[in-house]
């Protein structure tokens, strides 16, 4: 088991509590996307720094993105370049790429 999936699953079950069985969906290089339930997945980039997104869906999807030092020591909260009640995340070529996601269909 690489490292950084160790360390991405052992803050998992001490932050989140969530429950569950996690999976790990994508692995590429420094990428990994894990699904932690059903309804909530995990995004995680490791260059010099290591890029966090958090989604859950309940089920209008919303994330949360952060960015830790190589010892997992907060640097900063992300937050989206706009205002919406429901921004959506997703990690790209170790970007973060932000959606307004506030449009969807109840």
């Amino acid at each position: 088991m690489p490292l950084l999936l160790s360390i991405t699953l052992s803050l998992i079950a001490d932050l989140f509590q969530l429950g569950g069985d996690p999976k790990v969906v994508v692995q590429d290089g420094p990428y990994e996307k894990i699904a932690l339930t059903d309804s909530t997945t995990l995004e995680v980039y490791k260059g010099d720094s290591i890029l966090v997104v958090f989604t859950a869906c309940a089920p209008q999807c919303s994330s949360c993105a952060r960015v830790y030092n190589k010892e997992w020591k907060l640097i900063q909260t992300v937050t989206p370049p706009f205002s919406s009640i429901f921004p959506l995340a997703t990690i790209e070529n170790g970007r973060i790429i932000w959606k307004d996601n506030d449009n969807w269909e109840y």
